[in-house]
């Protein structure tokens, strides 16, 4: 585990250095096409219900080799979420976006109903252009009751080993289009980590119907379950949102 780590360090160095070297095209500003989105999403598995969640969410390009995004979720199964990535990136060519990132993440989960919490750390490297973008990486989390009881022997927070994360993503039309079709299976969403045997396919779709505002759409299938449990059935949510690009 300790030579994985510092294969990504290394390579999160070597993405700095080349971003240095790099100046800035005269057209780009640090925070522009900044995206604010809200999304709404409906769900049902037989472990929360019937639920709704609310997403709000801005992604912020710091320069054209680094970009921040930070969200939070509110569900109407008393769980909230929020999310913070840093995307450190190199650009290869400019021809079909080619480009090499990093990805750093936390997610810090408040699962009010079992008055229990949970932080996820994780971190990957991955690879994309205008039809494909794939990553893998490794993921650590801790879990821990709300407040702790005088029985501590009961009550330790519980930590989960190095686990492997992936994504694959495949889309229909280049990035920059106006509007996309893509497919994706992985092992994490913005909000939630699965182990790697559990893995959560969606099915997306984005139009871009003026310069700034942007629609989107997804269903995807993903186990149900709390706590890294899986039941032995799926839940099933749709959302749909708009962005706005500034």
């Amino acid at each position: 585990m300790k030579k994985i780590f510092i294969l990504f360090l290394s390579c999160f160095c070597a993405m700095t250095i080349f971003a240095q070297q790099d100046t800035l095209p005269p057209a780009f500003r640090p925070g522009e096409h900044t995206q604010l989105k809200f999304q709404t999403e409906y769900g049902f598995n037989d472990v929360w219900g019937h639920h709704g969640n609310f997403d709000i969410e801005a992604q912020i390009p710091l320069n054209r080799h680094f970009d921040l995004t930070a969200g939070a979720q509110f569900s109407t199964a008393n769980v909230y979420s929020l999310h913070v990535e840093a995307q450190p990136k190199f650009i290869i060519t400019e021809a079909h976006h080619r480009e090499l990132y990093l990805d750093i993440d936390a997610i810090y989960r408040a699962v009010q109903r079992a008055r229990t919490h949970d932080f996820t750390w994780a971190l990957g490297i991955g690879y994309r252009r205008d039809y494909v973008d794939v990553e893998v990486g490794m993921f650590i989390r801790t879990m821990d009751a709300m407040q702790r009881k005088v029985d501590n022997n009961r009550n330790e927070m519980l930590v989960e080993g190095l686990a492997a994360i992936y994504s694959l993503e495949i889309s229909c039309r280049p990035k920059e289009s106006n509007w996309n079709l893509g497919i994706r299976m992985a092992n994490f969403t913005e909000y939630q980590t699965e182990h790697m045997w559990n893995p959560i396919f969606s099915l997306s779709g984005r139009y871009d119907p003026t310069e700034h505002w942007r629609v989107n759409a997804r269903v995807y299938i993903k186990p149900a379950g709390m706590f890294s449990m899986t039941a032995s059935f799926f839940d099933v949510h749709a959302l749909v949102g708009c962005s706005y690009i500034f």
